[in-house]
């Protein structure tokens, strides 16, 4: 009788653990049509197949994600936020939840009650470069640009890789008078996040920088406008960034003998550059893209990597180069699409401007 009823409890046991299962993968496979139906813009049809998913696998943090995300697509935010604010104490939240409940708050014109979700968030995952993403966003919109920059910042020292507050921090220089910390973030981005809207845009966005800060006049360089004149005192040990910008472009700019500027002048200037820099103060003045551009050059591909980083800025200048030169061009795509060329960022070098 004890055998037996060892064999009942045994078989109870199974029946209700592949029953559990079963739930499961019938939520997953409801989820799963959820989100394309959400994609495709049905999103109350997908709300009910979403709460579905979670009576079957109520322990399952992503169903009632995804519905309070359905309902900040349909800008329900106070839905939102109702449902963010239950989903605190799963096992397996992540940092998209903060992202999610923050923005509402500031879709309801509540950047205070946004920032303090981010903050929370922080605390979570102080490693996740996306709230410090959020709060600059809010601070930038609030044109409280000096918090924005900080914000950012703190996002790249924290999550160096995670593109995104590279980006925002960089159109915020580029339109500054302040251009040169964000031709260098910008720059960075570039070689974080390839082959995208945001890419495409930040390539047209350096090269125009470049463009409108080297003014040519007759074949001769007429002004160099990269940054607001600064204040300095004989006892300033190390010049502003934007002057030694402007040193190691001045000397590219002799050195290329460039008479115009185009893409292809852009790119022997930035080559000058780069030696005079690496001649005179690489060790006063480290820097972890000049570092990249130098392995670049010494594998040769310098003059190509310079036309496909600028090429939306000037497509047809690149299309006309591209003719002449694509087994050059081939040669440098296939070292930069291997993972050990990329930019070797982590959290002992990166880029950090200070004012």
């Amino acid at each position: 009788m004890k055998n037996k009823f060892k064999i009942l409890i045994l078989t109870v046991l199974l029946s209700n653990l592949s029953f559990a299962q079963n739930n499961k993968e019938i939520a997953l496979q409801k989820g799963n049509e959820a989100i394309k139906l959400m994609d495709n813009g049905k999103i109350e049809e997908s709300i009910i197949l979403l709460e579905e998913s979670q009576k079957l696998d109520p322990e399952n943090f992503n169903y009632p994600y995804e519905i309070a995300y359905a309902h900040y697509l349909k800008k329900d935010y106070k839905k939102a936020i109702e449902i963010a604010e239950k989903l605190q104490n799963y096992k397996d939240i992540n940092v998209q939840l903060y992202s999610l409940w923050g923005n509402s708050y500031d879709n309801l014109n509540n950047p205070k009650k946004a920032i303090e979700i981010y903050d929370t968030g922080i605390k979570k995952f102080p490693n996740k470069g996306l709230l410090y993403l959020e709060k600059g966003v809010v601070y930038e919109l609030n044109k409280e640009y000096n918090k924005a920059v900080a914000s950012y910042q703190k996002g790249i020292s924290v999550d160096q890789k995670y593109p995104s507050n590279y980006y925002r921090i960089a159109n915020l220089y580029l339109n500054s008078d302040d251009k040169v910390p964000g031709l260098i973030y910008g720059e960075i981005f570039l070689n974080l996040e390839r082959t995208t809207d945001r890419s495409r845009e930040m390539s047209k966005n350096l090269f125009d920088a470049y463009k409108n800060s080297i003014v040519f006049e007759n074949g001769e360089m007429k002004e160099l406008n990269l940054c607001k004149q600064m204040s300095m005192t004989p006892t300033d040990k190390n010049l502003p960034l934007c002057l030694m910008f402007g040193k190691w472009l001045i000397y590219g700019l002799l050195n290329s003998k460039a008479k115009e500027f185009n893409l292809d002048t852009l790119s022997k200037i930035r080559q000058a550059f780069l030696k005079s820099y690496f001649e005179k103060d690489n060790k006063d003045y480290p820097n972890i893209l000049f570092e990249y551009q130098d392995l670049i050059s010494k594998n040769n591909l310098f003059d190509a990597y310079n036309h496909y980083l600028f090429q939306m800025g000037a497509q047809d200048e690149f299309s006309s180069w591209l003719k002449k030169n694509e087994g050059e061009y081939n040669k440098f795509a296939e070292w930069y699409v291997k993972g050990e060329n990329s930019i070797n960022i982590n959290e002992h070098n990166f880029f950090h401007f200070i004012n």
